[in-house]
């Protein structure tokens, strides 16, 4: 494990930077690429899939606010947390 994989927190699953960075924070698809360790084009195959939200255009370029990939993911654990409560609601009825 090399040292900017653990000073980013990925060792042990947590993404500092994101967390540390303020809300109002840009930052550009190289700089999440960078955050999650991932090649910008893995970034952009994200967005597609939806674990991203969409990026806006400034100078050409993707970018997102902190606050919007915060309240993304937020929502995406909401409903991730919901579809599993339904699913435990199911395995119950039919386990009674």
């Amino acid at each position: 494990m090399n040292e900017e994989t653990e000073s980013n927190g990925l060792s042990s699953g947590i993404i500092r930077e994101l967390g540390d960075l303020p809300a109002e924070a840009v930052i550009s698809e190289q700089g999440i690429a960078k955050i999650f360790n991932r090649h910008r084009v893995s970034i952009k195959r994200a967005v597609e899939r939806g674990e991203l939200p969409p990026s806006v255009r400034l100078f050409g370029e993707p970018v997102w606010t902190v606050k919007a990939l915060r309240e993304h993911l937020g929502k995406r654990l909401d409903q991730a947390k919901k579809e599993s409560e339904q699913l435990q609601k199911k395995i119950n009825k039919f386990s009674a």
